[in-house]
């Protein structure tokens, strides 16, 4: 493991060192003259500030330049530092942070079989309404601004593959479907429904690569080409009756394109049925005679055989994704990337990126430090304790990636005890996440 960190500290030195920075200010024009702010003040401000306090002002960037550096600097003077360039300078560090990544494999029996299997999924939220040129929301009652993030990530070799922010007018399968051009062969793709049509199953099958979706529910399913579709209530059926739980079956997808998948149909504990009758899609929907059957089940349908995936393994492998969910919400409530109040475009921009140059540098460590625990502890860590955990100590991480940089590989062996001893995931009822990873 010392080697790991060690490997770990010259990356992040490597990426965030003065030459790397001045190389990127100048191509970007952040740096044209001699300024008081200069590209390491900068950087500091837009990384660390807003984590030790929420949404800062000009004003509290200035007592703290001027207790940091001993230099005075005015907010007039400051705000000007918040311009294009400025954007397209932490825009360069970022797509390098993504572009340089270790490439650490996880010990799963899923390697056996793919190359990869990449989750992507998204999130978006309200900005003010001054930014809505920049990032355009929707029409109507809906928001005028608002920010769309866009995550992939491998969960074989815990590397980002995709990480956008964007307007939220332009929806999931507009933005994922022209990245299926860079599938390889033997990859596994699970996205959510919002990604799926006919033709991105057929994109993946054609790149020699595997899909795991669930159903649309509306989209018509055959059992035979010259039958009629198979509807909710008879699958129900066959379903209460099979002594196994569960249905797998060659169906054909879509009325027109008769497209044929793997269909797995899963018979859901009664706890599972409780939760989804909550919602409030399962209450009143505009197709209640699929509704009323569906909250009993889960639908999936693959192109993976069952000579390489079992019925358990699918729903196992599409329950993963949901932890991509788990990680959206810890940046809202840890990060507070939701948390945006009125100023102009170009400050709003650099305050992202540098939230997202946070959450890069959190995921380096946390990826480190997760396969680590797995392999010693057979434990998962806690998303959501670990970002919490670093952000107690984010002082002690300015001062060493910044400043004292020889002291950050103590630091960050000091901090792999502190994430054992308190950010061991819990685990719940039910969800034994070392038994999904399928972990030898």
């Amino acid at each position: 493991m010392s080697g790991q960190i060690d490997e770990l500290t010259k990356k992040i030195t490597g990426t965030l060192s003065v030459q790397t920075l001045q190389e990127l200010a100048i191509q970007s024009g952040f740096c044209q003259r001699r300024s008081k702010m200069d590209m390491l003040s900068f950087l500091k401000m837009v990384l660390f500030d807003p984590i030790t306090m929420e949404q800062p002002s000009l004003d509290q960037h200035c007592r703290l330049f001027l207790k940091d550096q001993g230099k005075s600097f005015c907010k007039q003077a400051l705000d000007k530092r918040f311009n294009s360039q400025a954007v397209i300078f932490l825009k360069s560090l970022l797509e390098r942070c993504l572009n340089h990544q270790l490439t650490r494999k996880l010990p799963s029996v899923y390697g056996d079989h793919f190359s990869a299997i990449r989750l992507m999924d998204s999130t978006e939220y309200k900005l003010p309404e001054a930014l809505a040129s920049d990032f355009p929301g929707f029409n109507g009652d809906a928001p005028k601004a608002c920010m769309q993030i866009q995550f992939e990530y491998d969960i074989l070799s815990s590397r980002l593959k995709s990480f956008d922010m964007m307007g939220a007018r332009i929806n999931d399968f507009a933005y994922a479907h022209p990245l299926l051009d860079n599938v390889h062969p033997k990859e596994l793709i699970i996205r959510d429904l919002g990604y799926y049509r006919i033709d991105s199953f057929k994109k993946i099958e054609a790149r020699g690569a595997y899909y795991i979706s669930r159903r649309l529910p509306t989209t018509k399913i055959y059992e035979c080409l010259s039958e009629d579709a198979l509807d909710y209530k008879t699958l129900y059926q066959r379903l209460k009756k099979s002594r196994r739980g569960y249905l797998d079956m060659p169906v054909y997808l879509g009325e027109e394109a008769k497209f044929p998948v793997r269909l797995i149909v899963m018979l859901l504990p009664a706890e599972a049925v409780k939760r989804r009758r909550k919602k409030k899609i399962y209450r009143k929907n505009a197709h209640p005679e699929i509704y009323d059957y569906l909250q009993y089940m889960n639908v999936f349908i693959t192109n993976v055989p069952d000579t390489m995936l079992s019925v358990n393994q699918i729903n196992d492998l599409y329950r993963i994704r949901w932890q991509v969910e788990i990680m959206f919400k810890t940046w809202k409530s840890i990060l507070k990337i939701d948390k945006v109040r009125k100023m102009k475009s170009d400050r709003v921009k650099c305050y992202l990126l540098g939230r997202f140059l946070w959450i890069l540098l959190n995921w380096e460590m946390y990826a480190l430090f997760n396969v680590h625990t797995l392999a010693a502890k057979k434990m998962f860590l806690s998303i959501y304790k670990f970002y919490a955990i670093v952000k107690d100590h984010v002082h002690l991480l300015q001062e060493h990636i910044l400043r004292q940089r020889k002291m950050l590989n103590s630091w960050l062996k000091s901090l792999l005890d502190n994430v054992w001893r308190f950010g061991i995931k819990d685990e719940k009822k039910g969800r034994n996440l070392i038994k999904l990873l399928a972990i030898r």
